[in-house]
């Protein structure tokens, strides 16, 4: 490919360098704090589920109706908590989510607490009747456009991955198997990476689902180590719908996905906004949409001519140049 232009694409993109980007998209995010078993438990279950809640709306600009947090323990939630997480408001709040869905919104589910492994019929413990990895499934199934994040903290999760891979979607879990089941902390470094600052690698000012993933595992990782003890859990992430999970995705090829998924997407600016901001969202939009095109170039390259991949790239970086001096003129800034 042309080194020239391979510059002015790089100096053009470098100008969205720690700017948070708007997607005609609303992200519902769905958090259930599990049963406890004892009051240490269910004490930190629901912390983690309160400070992930009130993140995702400080930090992340949910809508409070976008946001629901179950708990074993309703009470002294600050208002924050909806109803107790049992599987009937599970399965509650994701109809409810999905009957207001538009086709490009992403759904996130972030499970905390305890579990139990038998392959489709591992669950995570709940008040009253537990919720399996094959109810999941079933009720997931139900999004047949949107994006969507699952994310099972639990111990012994490991089973919950191939059951819920599917293409579009990132699924993690805090272990690798079922074999895994002393209580986990990848659940606390998970929620950390989104709470507070650390995880913002490439310091573009937000914390996709991949950086989030790679700080826990190794904050997880660190926490054995200093404590002196044999590591018993091991995260993995699967977001090509192989129903095969990484301990180390690189984003390129495991994690591609994960990568460009965050919490933030202000999508209720476009739906409510100026013609300014409708406009300004739709080329956010096109702007990802272009990006994941350049990905999945990127993985036929090795069947692809020399010449052929060189072409087809740089149109696609001309144009998402082009798009960056769009947005960057409504923005206000200069080129």
């Amino acid at each position: 490919m042309r080194a020239r232009t391979i510059a002015w694409v790089s100096a053009l993109s470098l100008g969205f360098a720690g700017r948070p980007a708007l997607v005609a998209a609303q992200t519902h995010l769905l958090i259930v704090s599990g049963l406890g078993g004892d009051p240490k438990f269910a004490g930190e279950f629901k912390t983690l589920g309160l400070s992930l809640a009130s993140a995702a709306h400080q930090r992340y600009g949910l809508p409070d109706s976008e946001i629901v947090l179950l708990a074993e323990d309703t009470t002294k939630g600050g208002g924050r908590i909806t109803a107790r997480s049992t599987k009937e408001e599970i399965e509650r709040a994701l109809e409810r989510f999905r009957a207001r869905a538009g086709a490009s919104d992403q759904l996130v589910v972030v499970l905390i607490g305890h579990g139990s492994p038998e392959g489709a019929d591992s669950k995570i413990s709940l008040p009253g009747p537990d919720m399996t990895a094959a109810d999941f499934a079933r009720d997931l199934a139900k999004w047949s456009t949107q994006r969507i994040a699952f994310v099972n903290a639990t111990s012994a999760s490991g089973d919950f991955l191939p059951v819920l891979s599917a293409p579009n979607r990132v699924v993690i879990t805090a272990t690798k198997s079922s074999f895994e089941r002393n209580e986990s902390v990848f659940a606390t470094h998970f929620v950390e990476a989104l709470t507070k600052d650390g995880a913002d690698t490439d310091k573009d000012g937000r914390v996709s689902l991949l950086e989030a993933f790679q700080y826990a595992t190794a904050e997880t990782k660190r926490n054995y180590e200093q404590e002196s003890k044999l590591q018993t859990e091991h995260a993995q992430l699967d977001d090509d719908g192989d129903h095969k999970g990484s301990q180390d995705p690189d984003g390129k090829g495991e994690g591609l996905l994960a990568r460009r998924f965050f919490l933030d997407t202000p999508g209720a600016v476009a739906r409510g906004g100026s013609p300014g901001d409708v406009q300004l969202a739709a080329l956010y939009k096109d702007k990802s949409n272009l990006e994941e095109r350049i990905d999945a170039l990127k993985k036929k390259k090795t069947s692809m001519t020399e010449d052929a991949y060189d072409d087809a790239l740089e149109e696609l970086l001309v144009q998402l140049a082009r798009k960056s001096v769009s947005i960057r003129q409504l923005e206000g800034r200069s080129q």
